[in-house]
């Protein structure tokens, strides 16, 4: 069967790589910060129905130039 090279899991074409990061950034910047698990579980879940789909589009709107870097870096890690 044929096969095509690709760069198995990358992190640069993995949108959620990003939403990841912007919910970390958005708990990090939460004063106080949360302590223990029922109030880190808690502000997971507040920050995470903060992210609109604005915020996501961004990221998608992102992967045609993300396809064209890694083809143009032969799977090589671009700047995402």
């Amino acid at each position: 069967m044929p096969s095509i090279d690709w760069p198995a899991d990358s992190p640069d074409l993995n949108l959620f790589e990003n939403v990841w990061g912007l919910l970390k950034g958005r708990l990090g910047a939460r004063y106080p910060n949360p302590s223990g698990n029922d109030e880190m579980r808690a502000a997971i879940l507040e920050e995470w129905a903060k992210i609109t789909p604005q915020e996501i589009l961004k990221f998608v709107d992102t992967m045609p130039e993300r396809i064209a870097a890694v083809i143009a870096n032969e799977g090589g890690l671009i700047r995402w």
